[in-house]
C-alpha cells in the first residue's frame, strides 16, 4: 500500500492530531484486541473482511463516527484485566516465596532435628539378649519319692508370672503363627517396616483401613516389652525405631524372636509362652497342637479381651484369621488350616495347672524365709532387694520337702483336739505349737509354725523365727555332749544329785523337778530322770563360756545373748532358762547330731538354687564336726533311756514307732509355760514345742510329746527297722556301779554301758582283771537303764568267754560318789560364779 493510499492512517487529520497530542486511542484498540501475544484475534468491530466490503468513502466515514459507549466499554474490560493479570502475579510469587521459605525452613529443622536424633537421641538396650536379666518366676522342685527325679511342684512370683524357655523347644506352629499374624516381614526387614508404618500413619489422617493399623514389628514390640517405655509420643517411637534397629544389628533374629515369645504380655499375669501354655492348656509349649498355638497368638490382639477362657468367640474369630494368614503365607498346608479351625480347643485355665497356691504352706514360707537369707549372707544383698529378687529372679529351687511328711504333720495340726486348753486370761485363746522334722543332713522335710489353718502368707512361723526356752532339752547340748567329747564324764560318771549354791536369800539352787535330790546318780540316769542338778555341775566343771561358744558355733544356736545379764550363766546354758530360747528348727538340726555320728548340718529347706539359665546361686552348706563320732554315738545311747527307761521322762513315745528305736529329751520351762519334745528315729528326726505365745502355765505336760508321737508313728509306719549308724570307736561294757567306773571281776554290781574304745577308766576301788567287751546286741536290748540293772552281778554267763582288751590308763574325772561331788562343786570356774542370782531365778524348775 503506497503513502497516498486513503487507508493510510497517517494522512488523516484527525487521527493525526490525536496522535500527535499523545492520544494512545489506536494502541488501546489494538491492544484490546490481540491476544497475550499480541495477534490480533477476529471481533465484529474490526473484522479483516470488512476492509473489503466497504468503500473508501464509507470506510472514512465510519471512521469519523462518534465512539460507542460499547467500544469505551471494551476498553475499560481491557484494562481490568491488565489488573487481574498484575494480582494474580503478584499471588504467585507470593505463593512461591513461602513455598521455598517453608521448604527451605523444613531442612533446616530437620537437619537440626536429625543431628539431635543422632547425637543425644540413645539408641542402644542395655539388655542382653543372651543372657537378660528380666523378672522371671521362681520354680520349686521336690524330689519324687518314687524315681528320685526331681519333679515341679510350685511357682512363686511377683508382678510377672514368666518361665523362659529355650527356641528350640518352641514348636514351629507357634513361631509361624505369631510371625504370620504379628510380622509377616519379619525375616526380611531390618528391625522397622517402613511399609507398615507409613501406612499405620496415613490410616490415622485418612481411615483407608476399617480398624487402626499396627506399625510396631516384633522387634519394636520387643524393645517396648523390655524397656517399659510405653509414652505416646513422637518421640518414644524414634527411640524405639532406632533401638529395634540396634538390636537387629547385634542379635540373630531367632534370638530376637526368641526373648519376644518369651516376654509377651498373655493375659492374667501371665507373661510368655511357657506359662500361657501351662495356664491355658495345661502343657509345656513344647506340646501344643497347630489350633493351640493359633490360639495363643490370637491374645496378643488385646490380651484381656482375646483371652480364650474367658472370650472363647473372640479367640476363635481371630485364631482363624491367623490359620488363614499362616495358610496364605504358605506354612500350613489347606488341609491343616482347615483340620485346626475345626478343631474344638480343650482350654484348662485354673491356677493349679501352673502351680499357683493362694496361701503357702509353712515349708513354703520357710523356704523363701531361707532363700533370702541365704542371698544376704552369700552376696551381701539388702535384706528388702533380696525378698523381691527372690519372687523376680526365675530361680529354680531344689527343696528338701517330703509332701508326705508336710501333709502328716498338716492333719496334725489342724486337728482341735490337741489345744484344748483354755487361756486363764482369755477364754477364747488357746495354745499354740510348732514343730520340724527333718532327716539327718540337715534337710527340712516339713515344718509347722502354728495350730490350725493356714490363712495369709508370710504370717508367724514360730519353727522358724519365734525361740522360746528350752528347758531341758537344752541340757544335752549345753552340758552332755561338750563334757562327753573332752572326756569330762563317760555314760556312767557319778555325781551327787545336789544343790550347786544357794541363792541370796538362802534356798538351794538348783531344786529338781520331782522336789528333792537323789543322792549319787550316773550320768545315764540323769539324762533318763532329767535331773537338774547333775548338767549344772557339769557346765560349772566345762566353763560356760565354753559352753557357749559350742552352742552358738557348733551347734547353731543363733538366738542365744552372749553376755552375762542374758545366756552367759548356768541358767541358760545348762538348764535352758534362755533369755530368748532356741526355735523347733535349731532344736532338731542339733539334736540330729546324735543320729548321723557328729556332724553338724546347719537346716536348710533346699539342696541348691540355681538361675534361670541352671548357673548355681546357693546351696547347702558343708557340715561340720560338732563331736567325734564315739561322743555322737554315746550320747545317742544314753538318750534311748529317756525312751526306754524305767524313770524315763518320754517313756509315753516308747513303741510308738514299732520296733525302730528312738532317742529323745523333754523339756519344761519355769513355771511349765513351754513344754518340749525332741527325738529321732534312724530315719526322721522331730523337734515339737508347745505353749502359749502369751506364756502361762501349761496344765498337763505331755502335750508337745502327744503330738510328736501321733505324727512320727505315722511317719515310721511300715519302714524297715534299722539302727542308728554305729561308731567303731565304741565299745559296750560293763561298769562298776559304785564308782562308775570299768568293771573288774572283783566288782559286785555292774551294769552295761557304752564308752569310748580311746577312754576306758577302770576301776580302782575293786580288785581283778578288767572285764571283756560286752558281746553286741540290738540296739533296743542292748542299752538298759541303771534302774533295771542296779543289782547285776558278773558270772560267766552275763561275761562270755571273750579275749580281754587293754584298758586305757588314763583317769576318769571322778573315781568314786565323794570324788565326784567334791570335783564337780569345788571347781566351779571364775566366770561361772558369775552367775547371779537374778539367773538363777530363770531356772526352770521342770525336768520333763
Amino acid at each position: 500500500m503506497s503513502d497516498e493510499s486513503p487507508y493510510f492512517f497517517g494522512d488523516n487529520d484527525e487521527y493525526s492530531n490525536k496522535e500527535e497530542n499523545g492520544s494512545t486511542e489506536s494502541l488501546n484498540n489494538q491492544n484490546a484486541n490481540t491476544d497475550d501475544s499480541g495477534n490480533i484475534f477476529n471481533t465484529s468491530e474490526y473484522d479483516l473482511n470488512y476492509f473489503s466490503t466497504k468503500n473508501p468513502t464509507e470506510f472514512v466515514s465510519d471512521i469519523h463516527k462518534p465512539k460507542s459507549t460499547k467500544k469505551t466499554n471494551k476498553k475499560n474490560i481491557g484494562k481490568d484485566k491488565n489488573k487481574k493479570r498484575s494480582k494474580k502475579a503478584m499471588v504467585g510469587k507470593v505463593i512461591l516465596t513461602t513455598f521455598l521459605v517453608f521448604i527451605i525452613t523444613g531442612c533446616l529443622v530437620m537437619g537440626a532435628f536429625a543431628v539431635y536424633v543422632l547425637g543425644f537421641i540413645d539408641d542402644t538396650m542395655q539388655d542382653n539378649l543372651d543372657s537378660l536379666t528380666l523378672d522371671f518366676t521362681t520354680t520349686v522342685y521336690v524330689q519324687d519319692s518314687n524315681t528320685g527325679e526331681f519333679v515341679e511342684y510350685q511357682r512363686l512370683h511377683g508382678n510377672a508370672n514368666r518361665i523362659w524357655v529355650g527356641f528350640d523347644k518352641m514348636p514351629e506352629n507357634l513361631k509361624k503363627a505369631f510371625v504370620a499374624i504379628e510380622d509377616k516381614r519379619f525375616y526380611t526387614h531390618n528391625g522397622v517396616d517402613w511399609k507398615r508404618t507409613f501406612s499405620a500413619f496415613a490410616n490415622m489422617f485418612f481411615h483407608l483401613y476399617s480398624s487402626n493399623q499396627g506399625g510396631s514389628t516384633i522387634t519394636q514390640q520387643l524393645v517396648k516389652n523390655l524397656t517399659g517405655d510405653k509414652d505416646r509420643t513422637p518421640m518414644r517411637k524414634i527411640r524405639e525405631i532406632m533401638r529395634a534397629r540396634y538390636l537387629e544389628d547385634n542379635y540373630h533374629k531367632d534370638t530376637i524372636l526368641e526373648c519376644y515369645l518369651n516376654v509377651i504380655p498373655l493375659a492374667h499375669g501371665i507373661e510368655g509362652v511357657e506359662v500361657a501354655s501351662n495356664y491355658y492348656f495345661n502343657k509345656s509349649v513344647g506340646d501344643l497342637s497347630l489350633v493351640e498355638c493359633a490360639s495363643i497368638a490370637a491374645i496378643t490382639k488385646d490380651p484381656e479381651k482375646y483371652r480364650p477362657d474367658l472370650y472363647p468367640d473372640k479367640n476363635k474369630e481371630r485364631r482363624d484369621t491367623i490359620l488363614d494368614e499362616m495358610y496364605s503365607q504358605e506354612y500350613i498346608s489347606e488341609e491343616e488350616c482347615n483340620a485346626a479351625k475345626a478343631e474344638v480347643l480343650n482350654v484348662i485355665a485354673t491356677d493349679e495347672t501352673v502351680n499357683e497356691v493362694e496361701i503357702n504352706s509353712y515349708f513354703i514360707d520357710t523356704l523363701i524365709d531361707n532363700v533370702v537369707e541365704g542371698l544376704v549372707e552369700q552376696y551381701n544383698f539388702d535384706k528388702s532387694y533380696a525378698s523381691t529378687n527372690f519372687y523376680n529372679g526365675g530361680y529354680k529351687i531344689y527343696c528338701t520337702l517330703d509332701p508326705k511328711v508336710q501333709s502328716t504333720m498338716e492333719k496334725v495340726y489342724t486337728n482341735a483336739k490337741y489345744f484344748k486348753q483354755k487361756s486363764d486370761k482369755d477364754k477364747t485363746i488357746t495354745p499354740e505349737s510348732a514343730m520340724t522334722v527333718m532327716d539327718y543332713t540337715g534337710h527340712i522335710l516339713g515344718i509347722i509354725g502354728g495350730k490350725g489353718e493356714k490363712i495369709a502368707n508370710r504370717s508367724l512361723n514360730r519353727a522358724w523365727s519365734s525361740p522360746r526356752q528350752p528347758g531341758s532339752t537344752m541340757k544335752p547340748l549345753g552340758a552332755y555332749s561338750l563334757a562327753l567329747d573332752n572326756n569330762l564324764i563317760t555314760y556312767s560318771t557319778l555325781f551327787d544329785d545336789t544343790f550347786y549354791n544357794k541363792d541370796k536369800n538362802g534356798k538351794s539352787w538348783p531344786k529338781n523337778w520331782y522336789g528333792k535330790y537323789g543322792g549319787k546318780t550316773t550320768v545315764q540316769l540323769a539324762l533318763e530322770r532329767s535331773v537338774n542338778t547333775i548338767p549344772v555341775h557339769i557346765v560349772s566343771k566345762l566353763g560356760i563360756e565354753k559352753s557357749y561358744k559350742y552352742l552358738t558355733e557348733k551347734l547353731g544356736i543363733k538366738h542365744l545373748i552372749g553376755d552375762y545379764d542374758h545366756d552367759l550363766n548356768l541358767s541358760s546354758l545348762a538348764l535352758g532358762g534362755c533369755s530368748y530360747g532356741i526355735t523347733t528348727t535349731e532344736s532338731a538340726a542339733a539334736f540330729a547330731t546324735f543320729g548321723n555320728l557328729g556332724s553338724f548340718y546347719a537346716p536348710s529347706t533346699y539342696y541348691k538354687v540355681t538361675d534361670q539359665y541352671d548357673n548355681l546361686v546357693l546351696q547347702q552348706a558343708e557340715p561340720i564336726v560338732a563331736v567325734s563320732e564315739d561322743t555322737a554315738n554315746i550320747m545317742n545311747r544314753l538318750l534311748q533311756t529317756v525312751v526306754t527307761g524305767g524313770r524315763g521322762t518320754g517313756i509315753g513315745a516308747k513303741g510308738s514307732c514299732g520296733s525302730l528305736p528312738i532317742f529323745a529329751k523333754t523339756g519344761t520351762s519355769s513355771e511349765s509355760n513351754d513344754l518340749w519334745f525332741v527325738g529321732g528315729t534312724p530315719y526322721y528326726i522331730g523337734s515339737c514345742w508347745y505353749g502359749f505365745d502369751t506364756p502361762e502355765k501349761l496344765d498337763k505336760g505331755t502335750y508337745a510329746q502327744t503330738i510328736w508321737k501321733d505324727i512320727m508313728s505315722e511317719l515310721n509306719k511300715g519302714l524297715e527297722v534299722k539302727d542308728f549308724p554305729q561308731s567303731e570307736y565304741v565299745t559296750e561294757r560293763w561298769y562298776c556301779q559304785s564308782t562308775g567306773l570299768l568293771a573288774n571281776t572283783g566288782c559286785s554290781s555292774i551294769a552295761k554301758g557304752w564308752f569310748k574304745s580311746s577312754y576306758l577308766p577302770p576301776c580302782t576301788t575293786h580288785g581283778g582283771k578288767a572285764r571283756p567287751e560286752v558281746v553286741a546286741k540290738s540296739s533296743t536290748t542292748s542299752t538298759t537303764s541303771t534302774a533295771s540293772t542296779t543289782s547285776t552281778t558278773s558270772t560267766a554267763t552275763e561275761t562270755p568267754a571273750t579275749p580281754s582288751v587293754e584298758v586305757a590308763v588314763s583317769q576318769p574325772v571322778t573315781t568314786s560318789t565323794a570324788e565326784t561331788s567334791s570335783t564337780v562343786t569345788s571347781s566351779a570356774s571364775t566366770s561361772s560364779q558369775q552367775t547371779s542370782t537374778s539367773s538363777q531365778s530363770n531356772t526352770t524348775a521342770g525336768g520333763g
